[in-house]
């Protein structure tokens, strides 16, 4: 794999869950908006309703002075009755890997994708998208090893590609 293509699926940053961030340092390095995966990430996979666990991360962000918003593949309703437990914004059918979901919701926020953190829980649909579209890549463990077929299916290709993430154990 050449150099540049390694990049581009290299997370700027690993943390076991993320409880582990800290959103503080994060703001005062200059960034001003977080963008949050749902599935695995902010979420258990499937969920439709916030948790606690997604109310303390959201909490932490927003006492850290930074604007939060939801990113996701997922489908318009859930997203937007997930994040309405959380009053954040969302968007929804994200389709990452692309950019377009990023760059909206940077647009959205009137903030540029540099200023932009983006969390998640894939190296090949919230990583590469954070690095394509010039945003700090933050990669989090996904919060449960239940998930269908299709994500089962491609977490064992980046394990095959990039190797085992011991490092969030």
């Amino acid at each position: 794999m050449t150099k540049r293509l390694k990049k581009l699926f290299t997370p700027d940053y690993m943390f076991p869950d993320l409880l582990q961030v800290d959103f503080q340092t994060l703001a005062d390095q200059g960034y001003k908006l977080i963008l949050l995966d749902i599935d695995n990430t902010l979420a258990l996979h499937g969920a439709s309703v916030a948790d606690d666990y997604a109310r303390q991360v959201i909490g932490r962000v927003q006492e850290a002075g930074l604007v939060c918003q939801i990113i996701t593949n997922a489908m318009w309703k859930r997203a937007r009755q997930y994040a309405a437990g959380l009053d954040v914004s969302v968007r929804a059918q994200a389709g990452k890997p692309s950019t377009y979901g990023i760059r909206k919701a940077c647009l959205a926020a009137g903030i540029a994708p540099e200023q932009c953190v983006m969390i998640g829980d894939q190296l090949l649909t919230d990583v590469l998208a954070a690095r394509r579209a010039g945003c700090l890549a933050i990669l989090v463990r996904p919060r449960t090893t239940k998930e269908p077929w299709t994500i089962q299916a491609r977490r064992k290709l980046e394990n095959f590609f990039w190797g085992r993430r011991d490092h969030l154990d």
